[in-house]
């Protein structure tokens, strides 16, 4: 084992971030020499296509002004030319003095005008228009220059180059080529982790591994709930009342009010969520729950106060409890620990304590108070031999490793997006996991052997299937009449050799304008029905049917041999596919054998 990792923020910082660095520079490197690129001569040719760019931007701002200036010409002539026309028409009524300056100076305006837009504007005009279109083709050809120099490199790009990078910076760590049945299986039959059965919520992202052979999990779900929303409607009312006056007089005043009113409605709301699942046999009973603290916001003094309040609470709640006779819960011995990491619903002091050492105390309290990761912005929550890292930075994480993110015309650019992205991708997953690493004793509890299935009833987890789905997109399941988003969810129709045929069910909701008339008492003094807008949405649902199947090509590879003649029967199964990490997902059209074509042309043509 990697002793550095048993300090995990130490590793991070002191190791990992500069190497995770210098690993994505020296692949850079690699697909340099391998390409043959010459990185100098397409600095140059960018540079010369930013040039011709910023000429052809300053030609067309120059002739746009000139147009401008032609319209406002142009507007002139024509009040030149009425002014002109009044002037005629007060000389013809009499009105000499007036008709008289008024004449000439509107044609002097008018000819003025047009002989410099004849004169002058338009030979401009077209001059700085011919000039930006000069320098805009010539912008055109060394774009498509740079792009055909850059051609050779970033057809190196791979979408494993970040799971190769991550491995070999921390050997500890496995990543998978996808969520198998195997790896399900081992969570599932070891750790009871279950299956993704909740039709409120659909799988969209999957990362799955290992760290020194205990699995884990990346999910992220589009979860669908039910939230109250607030319609509002109003109603104005008038009404006449008489008086009298001191002097006998009566009057009638007339008076009006709006009247305002609401309903509360349920309307379906979505959001992503992420979480990580890890199983550990290590300290098998043990139930627990950890908050976010933000302790890394807190200054010296915030985070004295906050400790010495909750140390008080602490003692507090360990004295009622030994006093009711219904908790073994006692202190830690460490304040600060206590109060920020909490846990204080946990379920066995004695194994609690096996999991946070002091060591594991100390890792804790670096990572919750620093700013290197993202402090304490996590839930730990531990079920047993399961435990849940869910983090507020995980909404920010890209999951998608996609190769073709990094192409570019520009070398400078795509090595700053390849290192950027893989450093970034790096930091979100190694503090997703760091709660976990800072406790040794995960890190020193190697698994038992466990005995898969020597046979699964499907080829492929719902997981996978779910995420494969969300892949083409909700378009081509969703019923026609939705207005809202759609959950996605799987089940198997059949297995037939490596391919999975699965039902896929579209849920989401039509919706139907609906009126309220809400009884309000008026300052008329009567009770009046405001009307009240709100939309009802009403569930719908529909099925559709796809194919999966594990063909086993790099991204890249599979993309290249759809577009050669030898898997022509693509175009048979629509757009609507997706591929990712070796695994085909078609949805079926009437010809269910397309699909089947498709697979044998691919697989002929690998063979070849």
């Amino acid at each position: 084992m990697d002793d550095i990792l048993l300090e995990p923020l130490k590793a991070y910082t002191q190791r990992y971030r500069n190497e995770i660095e210098e690993r994505a520079y020296k692949h850079i490197d690699s697909l340099v020499k391998r390409s043959g690129l010459n990185v100098e001569q397409n600095r140059q040719t960018v540079a010369q296509y930013r040039t011709e760019c910023a000429a052809c931007d300053r030609f067309d701002k120059m002739a746009a002004r000139q147009k401008g200036a032609k319209i406002f010409l142009i507007i002139c002539a024509v009040l030149g030319f009425v002014l002109a026309a009044v002037g005629i028409y007060l000389l013809v009524k009499g009105s000499t003095v007036a008709g008289a300056s008024m004449l000439p100076a509107g044609l002097v305006v008018a000819a003025g005008s047009i002989v410099l837009i004849v004169l002058v504007l338009n030979s401009r005009i077209r001059n700085n228009s011919a000039q930006a279109d000069k320098h805009r083709e010539q912008a055109d050809k060394l774009l498509a220059e740079a792009w055909e120099q850059m051609r050779p490199f970033n057809s190196l790009f791979e979408s494993t180059d970040t799971k190769n990078l991550i491995e070999a910076t921390v050997p500890l760590l496995k990543i998978d080529d996808n969520f198998d049945m195997r790896r399900y299986d081992y969570l599932n039959g070891k750790y009871g982790f279950g299956d993704n059965d909740d039709i409120d919520c659909s799988t969209i992202e999957l990362l799955s591994g290992e760290i020194l052979g205990n699995p884990f999990l990346v999910e992220r779900e589009l979860v669908h709930t039910t939230v109250m929303q607030t319609y509002t409607g109003s109603l104005t009312i008038s009404w006449t009342t008489t008086y009298t006056d001191s002097e006998g007089h009566r009057h009638t005043q007339h008076h009006t009010q709006t009247l305002h009113a609401s309903v509360d409605k349920p309307m379906p709301d979505y959001s992503e969520y992420t979480r990580l699942i890890y199983g550990n046999d290590a300290a098998p009973d043990l139930v627990f729950s950890h908050s976010p603290s933000h302790a890394e916001k807190l200054n010296e003094k915030q985070l004295e106060r906050r400790v010495k309040s909750g140390a008080k609470e602490i003692q507090k709640l360990q004295k009622e409890q030994i006093k009711a006779g219904g908790s073994t819960f006692t202190e830690m011995g460490n304040a600060e620990f206590d109060v920020l990491f909490g846990a204080l619903d946990r379920n066995n002091e004695v194994q609690f304590r096996l999991l946070f050492t002091p060591l594991a105390q100390k890792n804790m309290l670096s990572l919750m108070q620093s700013n290197d990761g993202y402090g304490d912005d996590f839930a730990f929550n531990k079920r047993k031999c399961i435990n849940v890292i869910e983090s507020e930075h995980s909404a920010m994480w890209d999951l998608d490793t996609s190769y073709s993110r990094y192409a570019s015309y520009e070398y400078d650019n795509a090595v700053a997006k390849f290192v950027t992205f893989n450093k970034d991708y790096f930091k979100h997953l190694f503090f997703e996991l760091a709660p976990l690493l800072s406790v040794p004793l995960y890190q020193q509890h190697k698994p038992k052997e466990y005995i898969y299935k020597t046979e699964y009833s499907r080829n492929y987890t719902n997981y996978e299937a779910e995420c494969a789905v969300n892949r083409i997109g909700q378009e081509p399941f969703r019923h026609e009449a939705t207005a809202t988003q759609t959950i996605l969810k799987t089940d198997l129709l059949s297995k037939n050799g490596s391919t999975d045929e699965v039902r896929v069910r579209a849920y989401s909701f039509r919706t139907e304008p609906r009126v309220d008339y809400v009884s309000m008492r008026g300052g008329d003094g009567a009770i009046h029905s405001v009307p009240v807008p709100w939309t009802e949405y009403i569930p719908v649902d529909n099925t559709s049917t796809v194919k999966l199947n594990k063909i086993g090509l790099s991204d890249k590879e599979f993309d290249r041999r759809v577009r050669d003649q030898a898997a022509q029967p693509a175009a048979e199964l629509g757009s609507a596919r997706s591929y990712a990490r070796g695994l085909l997902c078609c949805l079926t059209q009437s010809d269910d054998a397309a699909f089947d074509r498709f697979v044998s042309g691919l697989l002929d043509n690998q063979q070849k």
